[in-house]
């Protein structure tokens, strides 16, 4: 039997949790919510829980600024994210159990399962091996690639590139402020060296970067529009795997 509690300032999220948890698992009792880091602390001092499923960012700081401010960590921690692909790779390098939102039954189903496996430890050095890989991810926008030119290297940042296009054996890079230049190099190149700072396959000839995506039509069998208004035709081949990197956020 677990004595839970659930902190997240997003009601909706806590409410769709409590439900999951209330119709699915018996064996879990919740004993109180909160929406802060403030209020989860009290909530956690008052009711001794043994399985707190936590959000990362709330309005008074962060998930690690609370456990941070806790004596110990007693019990056993689910974190509750919309963090990106990258950051996911943070949670399982960390060895810690995660919740995408929106929080999906199936998902939550998958994670009692295993931490019921897993026995209560002091947490505190754990966590803050997660918190320093999760900073990391406020680099990516300074991370850079060298594109050869006629006598030379341009340096780029990855940040600053909306869209890749094929053209054959070369590809054209489209920038943000409205400039492109054509590289001779394939879109596969480009594909394996974008696709881990927050890049896209959505069809042979193309690869976008998700940050600009401003939105998804189903006209045409699916196109994404980018934020300097171009249209984009999405292939059948990589439509699934787009639209579960577009719908994390999903209300």
């Amino acid at each position: 039997m677990y004595r839970a509690a659930i902190i997240d300032d997003d009601q909706l999220a806590r409410r769709v949790l409590f439900r999951i948890l209330d119709q699915h698992f018996p064996n879990i009792e919740i004993v109180g919510e909160a929406s802060s880091v403030e209020s989860g602390i009290d909530l956690i001092t008052k009711e001794s829980p043994d399985l707190v499923f936590l959000d990362i960012e709330m309005p008074d700081g962060t998930g690690f600024d609370l456990i941070e401010r806790l004596p110990e960590v007693n019990f056993k921690l689910v974190f509750t994210t919309s963090y990106s692909d990258y950051a996911i790779t943070a949670f399982k390098y960390s060895a810690f159990d995660y919740i995408l939102k929106p929080v999906l039954v199936e998902n939550v189903k998958a994670t009692i399962q295993r931490i019921g496996e897993i026995p209560v430890l002091n947490e505190k050095h754990r966590i803050e091996v997660l918190k320093n890989s999760l900073e990391k991810k406020d680099e990516s926008s300074h991370v850079t690639i060298a594109l050869p030119e006629m006598n030379g290297f341009a340096i780029i940042k990855v940040s600053n590139i909306i869209r890749c296009e094929g053209e054959r054996n070369y590809t054209r890079v489209f920038y943000l402020n409205g400039t492109s230049v054509l590289i001779s190099r394939t879109l596969l190149e480009f594909d394996q060296l974008l696709v881990p700072h927050g890049f896209c396959r959505i069809h042979r000839s193309h690869l976008v970067n998700l940050k600009y995506v401003d939105r998804y039509l189903k006209t045409d069998g699916g196109l994404v529009e980018l934020s300097d208004k171009s249209q984009l035709r999405v292939s059948p081949k990589y439509k699934e795997e787009l639209l579960d990197k577009l719908l994390h956020n999903r209300l």
